[in-house]
């Protein structure tokens, strides 16, 4: 029913936490009772928090743009398409790569995005007023907010729009004329690896191995990586064909469609693909090794355990080796002081700008290619690298092109794209985003303006005052803040005032803080929320009680090197996986100490201890 499909039933239904050992051990699967008083922050299926009301064009929750006469600071906003096509659209051939970070690091945040973040889209794909498909009508009539093609445009005289939908409204909200529309987060706000267990009761249990005496993960049953297991296909996947055999002209690449995991977006592209891959053999090896340990625990409790050691897992590798990377040393010492403990006044729950906008920084870092490697990290003749357009939902090459090793490989030799003023996002992502499917090729950049336009987001100079930085109200001043006369005059030229750029790509415009990849705006975006994802979360792992002193000694040594050692064929691998790595004489063997294993001993515990 229209309830559930929304999410409105989980969202107006009211938790009842237990107060049993078990809740106080391990965190719900839907994020649930985290925070004794406020038991539905950070949970699934509850609207995303604002930090500034939104700016729509009605009491109703119109998008920005949604009438074209209507302005703001005396101008009208331009057409998305049109910023994209004039600021963001890079071509392939036409950049420059990044001389200290990896393509590993740029999937690793979109890998954190999918713990975090997941808007629902309506329900409805037709027009409420018409009736017309929104798949193919360019009439705008809620849900349908189609994205208009310039005349300017390339596409001019072979589409006239792209099919855009809003995000589904959420039921607390919106409702009277006096509550704001707000869009829905439908799953944990917490970096909790909810995109291997999923954000519901009933997908988790779905994904487990009910037979399983040691807690596993369900795992593929007919195809194989060599003697490593992939994820399960997807429910829907009907074929005759062998979905593990060579692919002839006959098997449609849907056939093969793996990615029945805790985030329906696994399947997107190779990357995501291969983190899911891993960190699924990662609980499976976790659980085994825990068993070891203690042959006296339930499937239940091995369960939880290697569960709450993947949370652990992903707060480290996110809080001390991403976002240092990301942020800049002294950006991370201003935006996230030490610390202090669980607070327990603190919302983690996602902001709208932080997931409309914000997390969406590093669709400029990614490189049009797929670069796939051999053993010893050569060139592969029989998987050679691919344009990214031909990577976006063709789990079936894992499969058939040499399992997850290969583009591992490569997303650990590969830098990631540098962004600069004159090299935004790549034609893959503008040009060519889901060609490879059939259809119309959509643009990343265009979708992402849209998107805040959707959820109201306000301009880009009501962010910077939010943020304590200066706001520029002429060209000049935004230039200075840009370091580009020629970017700020292009900005001028479209939007009329810097105070109506849109935030998105205001925020990517501003030249990087020292050591990091982001400017004083996004710095600021996300060093908040990742503050109140720290501080807001009980089940922080350096929270006093959810590890013992033995436990986090050992998990602060974790690296995402070892998992990758431990859960591939891979021998030799970088020190630091998020580091550009040169040349395969940088690496290290993964029986080197400096790659060292996690040593579960602290997790032993006297049969007498009641673990159950």
């Amino acid at each position: 029913n229209l309830l559930h499909m929304t999410g409105c039933s989980s969202e107006l239904q009211r938790p009842k936490c237990p107060s049993d050992c078990v809740s106080e051990r391990y965190r719900t699967i839907t994020g649930d009772c985290n925070n004794r008083k406020y038991p539905r922050w950070g949970a699934a299926n509850i609207p995303y928090s604002r930090w500034l009301p939104p700016e729509y064009e009605d009491v109703w929750g119109a998008p920005r743009g949604w009438d074209l006469d209507h302005t703001y600071h005396n101008a009208s906003l331009p057409p998305v398409r049109l910023v994209s096509q004039e600021v963001l659209s890079t071509q392939n051939n036409n950049i420059s790569l990044d001389s200290t970070l990896s393509h590993l690091l740029v999937d690793w945040g979109q890998w954190i995005d999918h713990d975090v973040v997941l808007t629902p889209q309506s329900p409805s794909t037709t027009a409420f007023k018409t009736g017309a498909d929104c798949s193919h009508s360019c009439s705008q009539d809620t849900p349908c907010f189609p994205i208009q093609i310039p005349l300017s445009d390339p596409r001019s005289g072979i589409q006239n729009c792209m099919p855009f939908f809003r995000s589904a409204p959420s039921c607390s909200k919106g409702v009277l004329p006096h509550h704001h529309r707000e869009q829905l987060n439908a799953i944990t706000s917490f970096v909790d690896a909810s995109m291997v267990y999923g954000s519901s009761a009933g997908l988790a249990s779905v994904l487990r191995n009910q037979s399983s005496p040691y807690g596993s993960m369900a795992l593929n049953s007919q195809c194989w990586d060599e003697d490593l297991a992939y994820m399960p296909f997807l429910p829907r996947m009907q074929t005759h064909l062998d979905p593990c055999g060579p692919r002839n002209s006959s098997a449609s690449p849907r056939s093969v469609a793996l990615g029945n995991t805790g985030d329906s977006r696994a399947n997107e592209h190779l990357g995501m693909v291969v983190l899911h891959t891993l960190f699924l053999r990662e609980h499976n090896r976790l659980v085994t090794e825990l068993h070891l340990l203690n042959p006296h625990w339930s499937p239940d409790t091995l369960y939880q355990e290697a569960r709450k050691i993947m949370g652990a897992i992903h707060q480290i590798l996110t809080w001390e080796h991403y976002l240092p990377r990301i942020l800049g040393d002294s950006a991370v010492a201003d935006q996230m002081p030490p610390y202090k403990g669980y607070d327990a006044s603190v919302d983690p729950t996602i902001a709208n700008v932080f997931a409309t906008a914000a997390f969406r920084f590093a669709h400029v870092t990614v490189q049009p290619m797929v670069a796939r490697l051999g053993p010893g990290y050569s060139i592969d003749s029989q998987n050679p690298p691919l344009p990214l357009h031909q990577s976006l939902f063709a789990s079936w090459r894992v499969v058939q092109e040499g399992g997850i090793d290969p583009v591992l490989r490569g997303l650990l030799l590969s830098p990631a794209k540098l962004q600069t003023p004159g090299q935004m996002m790549v034609e893959e992502l503008t040009e060519r985003l889901f060609q490879a499917q059939g259809g119309i090729p959509l643009d990343l950049a265009a979708l992402n303006l849209q998107r805040g336009r959707d959820h109201g987001l306000p301009g880009y100079g009501a962010w910077r005052q939010f943020c304590g930085l200066t706001v520029p109200n002429t060209t000049s001043e935004l230039a200075d803040i840009l370091g580009n006369s020629t970017l700020a005059h292009k900005f001028q030229l479209l939007y009329g005032t810097p105070h109506n750029i849109d935030v998105w790509v205001g925020a990517i415009s501003e030249p990087p803080l020292p050591g990091g990849r982001v400017g004083p705006l996004l710095s600021c975006l996300l060093g908040r929320q990742f503050r109140t994802l720290r501080d807001g979360d009980r089940f922080w792992w350096e929270r006093k009680g959810v590890f013992s002193s033995s436990q986090r000694k050992q998990l602060h040594s974790v690296s995402l090197s070892r998992i990758i050692c431990d859960n591939s064929h891979i021998t030799s691998v970088p020190i630091d996986p998020f580091t550009r790595t040169e040349s395969p004489e940088d690496l290290l063997s993964c029986s080197h100490p400096l790659i060292p294993h996690l040593d579960l001993s602290p997790w032993k515990e006297p049969e007498s201890g009641g673990g159950d």
